[in-house]
């Protein structure tokens, strides 16, 4: 993993590209959440 060329780096890798896809849904409630309460301050 130091160099990034291991056996494992390519599964590595792509268990954390599908992590972050998976999280996607998180991200966005979030960000709507924030909109809601900026709107509601404002």
């Amino acid at each position: 993993m130091i160099k990034g060329n291991g056996p494992c780096n390519k599964q590595r890798l792509a268990k954390r590209r599908k992590a972050h896809d998976d999280g996607a849904w998180v991200r966005e409630a979030a960000c709507a959440y924030a909109e809601k309460q900026k709107a509601k301050a404002a």
